[in-house]
């Protein structure tokens, strides 16, 4: 291929003497003339005719090309089952052959990974055992007795894709391979992966040990909501000490989608030759991560049919907001507390991904809420539950918070707010009492005090105070 030139064309071919034109007076050939003459002609009718388009009512011009501009089924793949879905809701945008079980080779290690964080310490130390040393495939090099944190380890495993990393972290977490087998298990069973079944945390063995494209899905939105899962298989590179060589030691991270497609996110590539090619991928655009499953692919063609499938995606797709977060959506009512009712407001945004170009689907939103709350209610109390759905599909039940705290009333702002909403019998009968007992404390002091007056005077003239005691009309 020829060098790039800035260089102009020589005018011997195309002018002087170029295929033995003549030249006119005008410095041009005779066929150069037409040539421009009809180039102008050209571009005068493609400009009317861009014109006419923008003049024609109820044909926007700006439209020409937007609808079908992504067809509505992705390009094809070379994968036995594929599935591409909305990291943030699980929405399904695209299934083929979703629910079939087949073997997951290292993509495996996604849920190794995310026990080892879930449960274990990251700066712990964990010693390669003859097992760990020994396991087949593709390695971390661990040697025999190597001491590693859990860290260093995951970093291994989902860059490197060590089998032996993978080993050593069943080992170092859960006392043995076995035992780690059980944990995984279970906690596929618990995040409901109807399909999957593990046998060992690498992936190498064929039998007993499958998932599905839609539970691979599962596990790794479930994966990627976990900031420490997210950190490690984002990571391109990660230099490792290694003091017996006083060096470092260099891992460059096997899954080429996250080098080669803009926006991409992570997570595993997986390759043996029962399960040939597997891939999980993710990667966010304008807002929107998208996770994506190839099962049963072409090994090395995988990562051009994933790129095209998450192309068609982003493309397709545009996210509906249906829910903002701190939204308020009604009112409960409080009973015995400063205000009478305090505002519900969404604990979180939900949205949905719909095709662009196209009418938006039905939106319903359902709203259930405590009928009363007793004060005091603190600011964040569960009061509520906001159901919402895109057509017959419940998309989210999005837990109702209080929008502030709710303080009681004291006696006398009950009593006054009473008064004010004319229901005072509840505490007249307790204003009488109080009166009542003023009334007789005022008469018992005037009493007392008219005695102690009577002493006084007594003191200082018996016989006016004897004769006022005989008179029974003196007081």
């Amino acid at each position: 291929m020829p060098a790039a030139t800035n260089r102009r064309p020589s005018a011997g071919r195309w002018g002087r003497g170029g295929h033995g034109g003549r030249r006119q007076a005008g410095g041009c050939a005779p066929w150069q003339q037409a040539v421009r003459r009809g180039g102008f002609v050209l571009l005068a009718v493609a400009l009317g005719l861009a014109v006419l388009a923008g003049a024609v009512p109820g044909v926007p011009a700006a439209r020409v090309r937007a609808e079908g501009s992504a067809p509505q089924q992705p390009p094809s793949q070379d994968a036995r089952a594929a599935i591409l879905v909305d990291a943030a809701t699980g929405q399904v945008l695209y299934a083929r052959n979703a629910d079939a079980t087949m073997p997951m080779a290292s993509t495996t290690k996604i849920m190794t990974a995310l026990l080892a964080i879930e449960r274990g310490d990251l700066q712990q130390v964990i010693t390669t055992s003859q097992r760990a040393f020994g396991v087949e495939g593709s390695s971390l090099y661990l040697a025999l007795g190597e001491q590693r944190t859990l860290e260093e380890l995951l970093y291994g495993l989902m860059l490197q894709s060590g089998n032996d990393a993978a080993v050593a972290i069943a080992e170092g977490l859960a006392g043995s391979v076995e035992t780690f087998v059980q944990w995984m298990n279970q906690r596929a069973r618990e995040l409901g992966l109807e399909h999957t079944r593990f046998a060992d945390p690498h992936g190498l063995a064929s039998r007993d040990h499958y998932t599905s494209a839609r539970d691979l899905a599962t596990l790794a939105r479930v994966a990627l909501a976990n900031p420490t899962f997210r950190r490690v298989v984002g990571t391109r590179e990660y230099r490792m000490p290694w003091p017996e060589k006083n060096s470092e030691r260099v891992l460059y991270n096997h899954n080429r989608f996250l080098w080669r497609y803009d926006g991409a996110t992570g997570v595993k590539n997986g390759y043996t030759s029962a399960a040939r090619g597997a891939l999980v991928a993710s990667a966010q655009r304008g807002g929107v991560e998208l996770v994506g499953v190839l099962l049963g692919a072409h090994p090395t063609g995988m990562y051009r049919d994933m790129a095209a499938l998450m192309d068609w995606g982003f493309a397709r797709f545009e996210p509906l907001p249906l829910v903002q977060a701190g939204e308020r959506v009604g009112q409960v009512p409080v009973r015995g507390g400063r205000q009478d009712s305090v505002a519900a407001v969404a604990a979180y945004g939900v949205r949905w991904l719909v095709p662009r170009d196209e009418p938006a689907p039905p939106v319903r939103r359902q709203v259930e809420l405590e009928q009363a709350l007793q004060a005091p209610v603190g600011e964040g109390a569960r009061v509520g539950t906001l159901v919402v759905r895109v057509g017959d599909q419940v998309v989210d039940r999005i837990p109702l918070l209080s929008g502030a705290a709710v303080e009681p009333l004291t006696a006398w702002e009950a009593a006054a707010r009473a008064v004010k909403a004319r229901q005072p019998w509840p505490y007249a009968w307790g204003l009488a009492l109080l009166a009542a007992a003023w009334t007789v404390l005022r008469r018992r002091r005037a009493m007392l005090a008219r005695r102690r007056w009577r002493r006084r005077v007594a003191a200082f003239d018996p016989l006016w105070y004897a004769f006022r005691a005989r008179d029974p009309g003196a007081d």
